[in-house]
């Protein structure tokens, strides 16, 4: 099959999320004008998604600026990222805005920075440089290995200290979907994983309000009575239902105001099916795939170790998103607090979302015409 020329890979991606960004602005306002009325100073239903434009617009600057940086210019330099994502995320424990008994981010006026989306990024860049730079290396335990799980587990650490459980998980799984790639040794992977389980789940309950979840999540997934001990999944899972094939339309949605508390943010899948219907649901997510393939095609044409690294672990950790959010929303997974790339409302994921797809248009103009032979690294691990 003849792969799409370059100049369509990088317009497949922009376009893709400049489409989900248009529909996050219509849908944000139709989920939040309630609520934006109620809690703006002003009285004015418009307040939220005001404030979420001004945050897309910064968000699309941003992307275009990063995608005209060459990545050779900063690629070195990816160690500066993982110190300042360590430091901010230490910085965010004692000067970080409380907001429902968790300290995640620093007020910085314009959006709120979650140092915890900065600091995966920084770690896909600097797993990428560390891969390219050890090589075969990556397999021995004391200087691949054990280096890259220290880095895990510190950003990890932080983060669940804040307390970010889900956040925390999605850093240790994509950091080892990047060493598996990189050729770490599946047995080290394994038991660093069975090692890693005990203290996971005594952190999920030593939380009240984390067992609690996980106790109605289970009552769900196991009970045959149709009531739901999680009533915003409940009434999520009716908004979806409602809206059937063709949705009740924009602005038309009754869950909301009431059924849905802040529906716009990590719930905002559950409005946009509620009033776009399944077929405007399918062509979202059609979009979040058309990301991931033009990402997957560009891992085959990329004739660079590091810029294939860092792509395979930018759509890796996009997917992992699309994927917890919108099956948390459908009660297939217990409640995760991540947001919808490019949807829902706030600012820091969407700035650092938009830096990641910015890296991933700059790889893209790199890619010669022709076809080019991948590196080894990508074509197959032989301990498999």
């Amino acid at each position: 099959m003849r792969l799409p020329r370059i100049e369509n890979l990088q317009l497949v991606i922009f376009l893709s999320v400049i489409v989900i960004m248009i529909i996050s602005g219509v849908v944000v306002f139709s989920a939040s004008v309630r609520y934006s009325e109620i809690l703006s100073t002003r009285n004015d239903p418009t307040d939220f998604a005001m404030k979420h434009l001004t945050k897309i617009a910064l968000a699309v600057i941003v992307m275009m600026v990063v995608s005209r940086i060459p990545y050779k210019n900063w690629k070195e330099y990816t160690h500066i990222f993982m110190i300042t994502a360590v430091i901010l995320l230490i910085a965010v424990l004692f000067i970080g805005t409380e907001k429902k008994g968790a300290v995640r981010s620093i007020d910085l006026r314009l959006f709120e920075l979650q140092p915890s989306f900065f600091a995966l990024l920084a770690m896909i860049l600097h797993f990428a440089r560390l891969i390219e730079k050890k090589g075969e290396r990556v397999k021995d335990f004391k200087t691949g290995f054990l280096p890259m799980i220290g880095w895990i587990l510190i950003i990890a650490f932080l983060i669940f200290l804040q307390p970010n459980f889900s956040q925390g998980m999605v850093v240790i799984f994509v950091g080892m979907i990047l060493m598996f790639i990189g050729g770490a040794q599946i047995k080290h992977l394994f038991f660093t994983i069975l090692a890693g389980l005990p203290f996971i789940l005594v952190y999920v309950f030593s939380a009240e309000y984390r067992y609690q979840r996980m106790a109605n999540y289970l009552k769900r997934i196991l009970s045959t009575s149709l009531e739901d001990p999680d009533p915003q999944v409940r009434y999520s899972i009716f908004a979806i239902g409602s809206g059937c094939l063709f949705g009740v339309g924009f602005g038309n949605s009754r869950y909301r105001e009431l059924f849905i508390p802040e529906a716009h943010t990590d719930f905002i899948f559950s409005i946009f099916a509620e009033e776009l219907g399944f077929i405007g649901s399918l062509i979202l997510l059609l979009l979040y795939i058309l990301i991931f393939v033009a990402g997957i095609i560009m891992i085959k044409k990329l004739n660079d170790t590091y810029a294939q690294i860092v792509t395979a672990g930018i759509i890796s950790s996009l997917m992992v998103y699309v994927l917890a959010n919108t099956l948390v929303v459908v009660g297939v997974l217990p409640t995760t607090g991540l947001p919808l790339p490019f949807m829902s409302y706030g600012g820091s994921s969407l700035i650092i979302f938009a830096i990641a797809i910015g890296i991933l248009m700059n790889f893209a103009s790199t890619i010669k015409a022709e076809e080019q032979t991948r590196p080894e690294i990508f074509i197959y691990r032989p301990d498999l």
